[in-house]
């Protein structure tokens, strides 16, 4: 196990298994994850940097939640497990700026679907936004109604995550 501090947070990580449980793992196939999985890795190369200590491939996360915006997808949150423990949790989220303002978020255990077996922590990735990339037409932006509801859900997110600390 390898300790790794980011701010006031500190894991105990088993890095090998990390990697390896990406390289087996299944992904996504709808259009927006895989606009997410071709340009990720080149387009935020502080994240990929950040993501890679743990052992985490930044092209095949666990879950992503995205909304169809009118030129670019608006990636709201996703989600990677790492093999391992969260041993001293901080209090507010790691912040990277990497050609964007990036919020992470720990969560000690389940926040999405995935596929680990083992002990694990979730790193989930706020606010990426990206440009589409894929030779397929854009999927049709969501209507006003559904963006609404995704600005409820974030305030109920940020709500819950500030009741917390």
């Amino acid at each position: 196990m390898k300790t790794i501090q980011k701010d006031e947070y500190i894991f105990s990580v088993d890095v090998k298994k990390t990697q390896e449980y990406y390289k087996i793992h299944s992904v996504c196939d709808c259009p927006c994850c895989r606009n997410y999985y071709a340009q990720i890795k080149n387009k935020l190369p502080k994240l990929d940097k950040f993501l890679n200590e743990f052992g985490v491939d930044i092209s095949r996360p666990d879950e992503i939640m995205s909304v169809e915006e009118n030129n670019y997808i608006d990636y709201i949150t996703v989600d990677y497990t790492v093999c391992g423990n969260v041993q001293s949790m901080g209090t507010y989220e790691i912040d990277i700026y990497d050609n964007l303002f990036l919020s992470i978020v720990i969560i000690d255990g389940f926040a999405s679907p995935n596929e680990q077996t083992e002990k694990y922590f979730t790193i989930s990735v706020m606010q990426i936004k990206l440009p589409w990339v894929l030779n397929e037409p854009f999927p049709l932006p969501v209507t006003k109604k559904a963006r609404f509801k995704f600005k409820i859900f974030d305030k109920l997110f940020k709500r819950q995550k500030n009741n917390k600390t």
